[in-house]
């Protein structure tokens, strides 16, 4: 062998952004895939948990349909939003394909927030308070138009930016913040409903 040549290094995964990933996935690399379910698998599976469309049996196969998603439209993505948005984008539209063909109905928003129990310093009636309010919120989450439960859950759940959401969700900016606008007082009434009654 010359000495001359260099011995041939393939490029690591974990070094590639997710742009790269992406553009590997388009030509069939199974490993980028695989790379952008290690970055992004725990995310997806955070949302839909908080959306609470997929029953908790079919969380990990909607998860992972996402990404099967993600490797069929990987020649599509154009860089409009960034990978992670993009990714979510899709979990949306396979959540809405589960959510028409296989579930009508959901179960309640109860892990929406971690149920804490009393400490040794807390009150009872603090407590009890406290779990009324998260019922009335689950409650209220419910009964709000899904729209408004998406844009509340990436938005205010999630920390994604308006902007992000509006391009994952292929919708105008000014919608998406109107929808989190009437979604927070929405669920602010009925939070303030059981405390006046």
């Amino acid at each position: 062998m010359s000495k001359n040549l260099l011995p041939f290094r393939r490029v690591e995964q974990r070094d590639l952004p997710d742009e790269a990933l992406v553009a590997a996935c388009a030509a069939g690399d199974s490993l980028a895939l695989e790379e952008l379910f290690r970055r992004h698998g725990e995310q997806v599976h955070r949302v839909l948990v908080r959306l609470r469309h997929v029953d908790r049996n079919d969380i990990d196969d909607v998860v992972q349909t996402t990404f099967l998603e993600v490797c069929r439209s990987a020649r599509r993505y154009r860089g409009g939003a960034a990978v992670s948005t993009w990714i979510l984008g899709i979990a949306m539209n396979v959540t809405r394909h589960y959510v028409r063909g296989e579930m009508r109905r959901r179960s309640a928003l109860a892990g929406m927030a971690s149920v804490s129990f009393p400490t040794d310093d807390s009150r009872p009636d603090e407590w009890v308070s406290q779990q009324q309010s998260l019922e009335r919120m689950s409650s209220g989450f419910d009964r709000l138009p899904r729209d408004f439960q998406i844009i509340f859950t990436l938005c205010d759940l999630e920390g994604q930016r308006g902007v992000d959401v509006a391009v994952a969700l292929g919708i105008p900016e000014g919608t998406v913040w109107r929808r989190l606008h009437e979604a927070r007082i929405r669920l602010r009434a009925c939070v303030q409903e059981g405390v006046r009654g």
